[in-house]
């Protein structure tokens, strides 16, 4: 599939770049890569976000525009980046199917293949993995810009090597860009060490509801928009708290519910081990990976969590 993606970017000039809502550090760090490695190439790469690059993740070098709102251009091709379907990148994502070629980037064992050209790799660490070998096979010369999106995709997909996917390439990929230039103490510092005070006090909120069921084998915890408003926080601030739910011990399944709506809620799923949260999320629309998924589920906290249990139960 290299082959096919090399002859779009050969064969043309204007791209758009985009990936999907709520953004992590491999859909940014991706999205950031690309669009230094067309711009390297002299080619015109336009990127697009739904939402704003969270906080953690701002000191990465990227275009001095960004766009919110897919404008009503013509491109050679758009590359939708680790992104599971077409959706996923919120509104507007309509104005896209009438591209004349839309590339699918991505690792997702739940991708549906919504590309014209569609280069998956379940087995990839991240979605950074996946376009370092795109770079390698395009000839490309690393820059530093380049290098610390690729390292800061990876580390955080695979949870700084702690999560399962973490395979022998990710750890090879990361040292090749130590040798161009990324420190990993500076990149850990801004995305695991940099945050305002208020996520800990909308931590501290989510943490006192936090519950177990099956044994301890199950913790579940939530967040109201009564808690974002009290703590004067946001949806980013609570990036991450799904994995600190699944380090209590014996827990094999953690769920955080964030409410999204007056009787909806996103639901982002950890587990360890065996348990596949991307079988129960794909229950609900959702899909992901083994260990790491999410879904909406719309009723009340109480019907929510109830329908989420049964899910997990089965």
């Amino acid at each position: 599939m290299f082959a096919k993606v090399k002859e779009i970017i050969d064969n043309g000039q204007d791209f758009f770049i985009t990936t999907h809502i709520d953004p992590d550090g491999d859909a940014i760090g991706s999205v950031f890569s690309l669009y230094w490695v067309l711009t390297s190439l002299g080619k015109s790469a336009t990127v697009y976000l739904k939402d704003q690059v969270p906080y953690r993740y701002e000191f990465l070098p990227g275009p001095a525009l960004i766009r919110s709102v897919i404008p009503d251009e013509s491109y050679d091709a758009v590359f939708v980046l680790d992104c599971g379907d077409l959706p996923r990148i919120g509104e507007g994502y309509e104005n896209l199917k009438k591209a004349k070629m839309v590339v699918s980037i991505d690792h997702h064992n739940t991708n549906d293949g919504f590309g014209r050209i569609n280069v998956l790799d379940a087995d990839a660490s991240s979605t950074g993995e996946i376009l370092y070998g795109l770079y390698e096979y395009l000839g490309v010369s690393l820059s530093y810009e380049m290098a610390v999106n690729i390292y800061t995709a990876i580390i955080t997909d695979t949870g700084s090597f702690r999560y399962e996917n973490t395979n022998p390439k990710a750890f090879l990929i990361c040292e090749k860009m130590l040798r161009l230039g990324v420190k990993p103490a500076e990149v850990s510092r801004m995305v695991h060490g940099n945050h305002p005070k208020e996520r800990f006090l909308l931590l501290g909120q989510v943490l006192c509801t936090l519950r177990t069921f099956d044994e301890d084998k199950v913790a579940v915890a939530y967040i109201t928009e009564e808690m974002f408003e009290k703590t004067h926080s946001t949806r980013e601030y609570s990036d991450g708290f799904a994995e600190l739910i699944r380090e209590v011990r014996g827990v094999e399944v953690a769920a955080l519910m964030r409410q999204v709506g007056d009787r909806r809620y996103k639901i982002s799923m950890r587990s360890k081990g065996s348990v596949n949260v991307a079988d129960i999320c794909s229950r609900f629309g959702g899909g992901g990976h083994k260990n790491a998924a999410g879904c909406h589920i719309d009723g009340t906290l109480a019907e929510v969590e109830a329908k989420l249990l049964e899910a997990t139960k089965r």
